[in-house]
């Protein structure tokens, strides 16, 4: 008896690299430009939830004369709406449900 062996990818004649070699430089590709998006789209959510309460609050503070006040409760509103971006893009990103995780039990 002989014992057979799995056959070994062999690389293409075109990229010197096997199809499924291609296909994991493929994956990489697509989920670097889908962070990118994402960092993007975080980046000016977050600079707009960060700037508008700050800058409005002290605005107010200047014309009201409450300083530092507004500016505090603006800076808080901040925060809150900071956290909220954050927690919304880390959600997109996390598994659908317990299958996706390691060593659970169902």
């Amino acid at each position: 008896m002989k014992k057979t062996t799995t056959p070994i990818k062999t690389p293409s004649p075109h990229t010197g690299q096997s199809q499924e070699t291609a296909e994991v430089g493929n994956l990489n590709s697509s989920l670097i430009a889908e962070f990118f998006s994402t960092t993007l789209n975080m980046s000016w959510q977050l600079a707009i939830i960060v700037l508008v309460p700050i800058l409005g609050g002290f605005e107010l503070d200047r014309k009201l004369r409450t300083q530092p006040l507004l500016t505090i409760v603006g800076f808080v509103v901040a925060i809150a709406g900071g956290v909220v971006v954050v927690w919304r893009q880390f959600q997109r990103f996390m598994p659908a449900g317990p299958a996706h995780t390691k060593g659970s039990r169902s």
